[in-house]
């Protein structure tokens, strides 16, 4: 047994813990320590105890607050007298650290990349990096050319600050944001799961590949569109002028209110009903 401080109940508490066997960090190897305590309160405490408890699980809880180290709650069950006035509440919780896990910088394919914000989750032996990232000039250009060229290739990643060692992921969902002149807001997503089987579509299936069909023909009527206009300009059928108009209003634009109510129209309202 071993002492052991925990912020419970709006103060902190002293227990008495047993430990337990350490995990091991799928994120950077190291071990994490596991504890058990046995926690003991009358009726008048027991919601509020099971609520911060509830709240604190596994593995995407609010960590409880311990003397140098958060915690996440694992297994938990309790039991209660009927025999004690006020009935009391008796509570088994293994506790495992958490891991604080912050890359100062990542380096993708030997692009370095410093986080606005950084997260990593690990789920079905799969790890996901998310982060965010500004980006301008040459290493804007070279990370937008990474992206484009990239596909489901699998690049060399590091994340300084939390593992030294390269690890092969690949890009996920990247999205961006213009930003001041040549600026970039880049919000992107790294997978490794190399070698493991795919992933049932599940949602990412929702409307393919009719949704992936839509993008290829939107892009391919606005390079018509481009070419016809540049046609019709060379030729003198358009003037300067008009020429500018069209592209103008071919250019990506935030959508109207108007503009947004044909995305809601159907031929068959009935099929929405219920």
């Amino acid at each position: 047994m071993t002492d052991f401080s925990l912020h419970l109940l709006g103060s902190d508490r002293q227990f008495k813990a047993e430990e337990l066997p350490s995990a091991t960090s799928p994120h950077t190897g190291r071990k994490l320590r596991r504890v058990e305590l046995e926690l003991r309160v009358p009726s008048d405490l027991q919601d509020g105890l099971e609520n911060e408890l509830k709240a604190a699980a596994a593995p995407a809880g609010q960590p409880l607050q311990g003397e140098g180290t958060s915690w996440l709650v694992g297994n938990h069950s309790f039991s209660y007298t009927d025999n004690a006035r006020p009935r009391v509440y008796t509570h088994r919780v293994e506790l495992q650290e958490v891991e604080e896990l912050e890359a100062s910088a990542v380096e993708v394919a030997g692009l370095t990349l410093v986080p606005v914000k950084y997260n990593e989750d690990f789920t079905e032996g799969m790890l996901l990096v998310t982060l965010i990232t500004e980006v301008s000039g040459e290493e804007g250009e070279r990370l937008e050319e990474l992206l484009v060229t990239a596909g489901d290739n699998y690049v060399d990643v590091v994340r300084r600050g939390v593992s030294e060692t390269p690890l092969r992921m690949r890009f996920g969902r990247c999205l961006w944001q213009q930003g001041v002149g040549d600026t970039r807001l880049h919000n992107l997503a790294l997978v490794a799961d190399e070698d493991q089987p795919d992933p049932p579509l599940g949602y990412a299936g929702i409307n393919q590949p009719q949704f992936s069909r839509a993008l290829e023909k939107t892009v391919a009527t606005s390079k018509a569109l481009d070419l016809l206009v540049e046609q019709l300009h060379s030729q003198g059928i358009l003037t300067e002028e008009v020429a500018a108009s069209i592209k103008a209003a071919a250019l990506p634009h935030e959508l109207t209110p108007r503009e947004s109510r044909e995305f809601c129209r159907t031929d068959k309202i009935e099929s929405f009903w219920g």
